[in-house]
């Protein structure tokens, strides 16, 4: 980056040692931006826009994923789940896609496959929104959730998506004191179904 930031060093340092508009709501204002422009500028978050290899869906990741397919147990049935993730600073993001037989089918899921995250992570659901809408001539359920493990401290912020007959979990985990409700909205509401 060829940004030049000596003026603006010394700026605050005049405000630092008293220069002439030096207010606390100044110096308060003033550390905010440095403390923006710094985060703003970190490289631990380099938002990118990622396509589905197997799966229709784009989202923004916060860095290269990786990608891993596997077979997992869903109910009574065995199905092939696609992960696109990335972790920084303990967070995980992650989107899996499930294909299953019919729109039916992958709309009847989306419990199933919030009670196997909640069981999994010990969790209790602090918040959550479940909507249905036409996308497409397609129908689209989207359930919007927030858990917490109070003994563990890991927060769980997700949607689960069944749009014909792909099921897809969009889920940020990790620990509570790093997870900030920026990272998680720019995750989450990125994540377009194809």
């Amino acid at each position: 980056m060829n940004f030049q930031l000596l003026p603006y060093i010394d700026f605050f340092s005049s405000l630092k040692h008293g220069g002439h508009n030096s207010t606390p709501a100044l110096r308060i204002l003033t550390s905010a931006f440095v403390a923006l422009f710094i985060t703003a500028c970190s490289p631990k978050y380099n938002w990118r826009d990622v396509a589905g290899q197997q799966a229709p869906f784009t989202v923004l990741m916060p860095d290269k994923p990786s990608r891993l397919s596997r077979e997992i147990q869903l109910g009574q049935r065995t199905v092939t789940m696609h992960m696109t993730a990335v972790q920084i600073d303990g967070v995980k993001f992650a989107v899996g896609a499930i294909e299953m037989p019919n729109a039916i089918e992958a709309q009847a899921s989306v419990a199933l496959i919030k009670s196997m995250l909640l069981k999994n992570m010990a969790g209790t659901v602090t918040q959550e929104k479940i909507s249905a809408a036409h996308v497409g001539g397609q129908l689209t359920l989207n359930d919007e959730f927030s858990a917490f493990n109070s003994s563990s401290s890991v927060r769980m912020s997700g949607r689960i998506v069944a749009r014909d007959a792909w099921v897809f979990e969009v889920l940020v985990v990790g620990p509570d004191q790093v997870i900030n409700s920026d990272m998680v909205d720019t995750f989450l509401s990125s994540f377009k179904p194809g």
